[in-house]
């Protein structure tokens, strides 16, 4: 097909998929290319319209249809248009406004709205689901443990230790704000499987998890604290992994094209989301403590493949650096870092939560 041709064939989309995130909505709409859009709202009923150009509903639930809402979005309608376009219909509850629209890239050509109500506005939970509560869980991970010491620095300094004594101190640091639920993967000095811990950052149905960890190097001179976030990889492995969880995607089959959409929907949010912690904690860090040349870096660790919650691994440094092994030895310096992690989660959260960043 000549570049003109591809260029006028029209894009398809794939799947839909609303989320809420407090007051906030978003809609995520696959596309197996980009597409231009044009949006708009209406009122008596609150509606905001997405009009598609040179577009074809390729739905698994047929051309034309609904679906379900989320927060203070009722429902979701969808139509061909006789210009050869399409229209999505977000039936709204309350007047609303934009916050952000993102049309995505090559790789992931999918249009992203984000809304949020201009006037208060509760929603009330789904039937036979309880209302989340308002206090964020946070999971923290102290890395290694019991019969695995992790690094061990050059005097002796041993990774299970210093991480455990910063995660605890960054326990006490978040509950103290009073807003936050802190749940541990381990307290003390045991061995956790990293399988537990992934299947226990689930079941606290967590918002947010940090793992902690120090780091070694052959290179004596790397010295530096790093963030990291899952890999394409780790995406692609998580997505297999997450065929076997009960991850809630409304009323879609639990097999099928729209359920194999909507998931890869659902993990690339979080994927997002899990950036968009990583480009708020590193800052804070730098303000305590030396940072690793490219500071962001994507790998595919095991905790890092939860498909439905954000997800950090922090290095805090090099214990086979002596700078940074003197520098972890010091309890004001884990201190001040975990304050630092602490002052990150309350500014990721206070930030509209739908206007995630992309790795």
């Amino acid at each position: 097909m000549s570049g003109r041709a591809w260029a006028d064939a029209p894009s398809a989309v794939r799947g839909v998929l609303l989320q809420a995130d407090g007051p906030a909505a978003r809609v995520t709409i696959a596309l197996d290319r980009q597409a231009q859009a044009r949006t708009f709202f209406l009122s008596d009923p609150h509606r905001f319209v997405i009009d598609l150009v040179n577009t074809r509903l390729a739905l698994p639930q047929g051309a034309s249809g609904e679906g379900p809402g989320a927060g203070f979005v009722r429902r979701f309608r969808y139509a061909p248009q006789p210009n050869g376009g399409a229209r999505l219909v977000l039936d709204l509850e309350a007047p609303a406004r934009l916050l952000r629209q993102d049309v995505g890239g090559r790789r992931a050509p999918e249009l992203t709205f984000d809304l949020t109500p201009t006037t208060p506005f509760a929603a009330a939970p789904a039937a036979g689901q309880p209302r989340r509560p308002q206090r964020r869980t946070i999971v923290v991970d102290a890395g290694h443990g019991g019969r695995d010491p992790g690094a061990i620095g050059r005097t002796g300094v041993r990774e299970k230790d210093v991480v455990l004594d910063a995660a605890l101190q960054l326990r006490q640091a978040l509950e103290s704000r009073g807003n936050y639920r802190v749940a541990m993967t381990r307290d003390a000095d045991r061995y956790i499987p990293l399988e537990e811990r992934l299947h226990f950052t689930r079941a606290q149905n967590a918002d947010l998890f940090i793992s902690i960890h120090a780091d070694s190097n052959a290179n004596a001179e790397a010295a530096g604290a790093s963030v990291y976030t899952i890999s394409e990889r780790g995406e692609a492995r998580a997505q297999n992994m997450a065929q076997n969880w009960d991850i809630d995607l409304g009323d879609v089959p639990r097999e099928g094209v729209a359920h194999d959409i909507l998931l890869n929907l659902y993990q690339r949010e979080t994927t997002n989301r899990s950036a968009q912690f990583a480009q708020t904690v590193i800052p804070r860090l730098g303000e305590v403590a030396p940072l690793l040349r490219n500071t962001h870096r994507n790998a595919g660790l095991y905790v890092l493949l939860a498909p439905d919650v954000p997800a950090v691994l922090i290095e805090t440094g090099f214990l086979s650096n002596v700078a940074d092994e003197r520098r972890l030895a010091d309890p004001r310096a884990r201190q001040a870092m975990a304050e630092a992690m602490a002052q990150a989660v309350d500014s990721y959260f206070a930030a509209p939560q739908l206007m995630a960043a992309r790795a």
